[in-house]
């Protein structure tokens, strides 16, 4: 089942996630060049510390089954230096709330300012899940960035044509991946294909996994 979040980043490094995800009608037209300007507001919203409580109570108090509805969850985004990625790169890591020892996933974004799209670009890296130990050693990394020290693209599953492009609103960034582009293998070799989309503003990042 698909499901939308919206986090909201807490003030003073605390942020908060939400699952209602509406696009920004008011991004840049077609045509319209993107600029470096933008580009430099975009990447300083990513870091902070984000967490989907409301959202989630909110979805308690209305009655949904708890499987029907987003559990508490914290997200963790920060800026590392690594650069066999790129000079713009961001680790993610999300928390089970209620168990916060579990990892839910880990993400790398590398982002960039795309001329020939004219959008601002996610190139997302996932970890691999064949690689218990990886994932076990470089968990927490948002506390200890030395935890990815030497880490390079090689290291990530590999995915093709999964980039997020963002355009810019007046007050946001709205993005999606390509549609039918992005494929992830499965254990059986079949091909489940995403089209995840991501709103982004200085206090709230929502995204809806597809």
């Amino acid at each position: 089942m698909k499901r939308q979040y919206r986090l909201l980043k807490r003030q003073n490094r605390d942020i908060f996630f939400s699952l209602a995800l509406t696009l920004c009608p008011c991004i840049a037209s077609a045509g319209e060049a993107v600029s470096v300007a933008d580009f430099r507001r975009f990447v300083s919203v990513w870091d902070g510390d984000y967490n989907n409580f409301s959202q989630s109570k909110a979805q308690e108090e209305a009655g949904r089954a708890q499987n029907d509805r987003n559990q508490p969850t914290f997200l963790f985004i920060r800026k590392v230096d690594l650069p066999a990625f790129g000079p713009e790169t961001y680790y993610a890591e999300w928390r089970d709330a209620n168990q916060t020892a579990k990892v839910i996933r880990q993400r790398m974004y590398v982002l960039e300012l795309d001329q020939a799209e004219q959008k601002l670009r996610l190139n997302l890296h996932i970890w691999p899940a064949d690689k218990p130990v990886f994932v076990a050693r470089t968990s927490g990394a948002y506390l200890d960035a030395r935890k990815l020290s030497g880490m390079t693209p090689v290291d990530m599953a590999g995915l093709k044509e999964c980039d997020v492009y963002f355009d810019v609103g007046t007050h946001d960034f709205s993005g999606a991946m390509k549609k039918d582009a992005c494929a992830f293998p499965t254990p059986n070799e079949m091909q489940i294909y995403s089209w995840s989309q991501m709103k982004l503003t200085a206090i709230q990042f929502s995204y809806l996994d597809g």
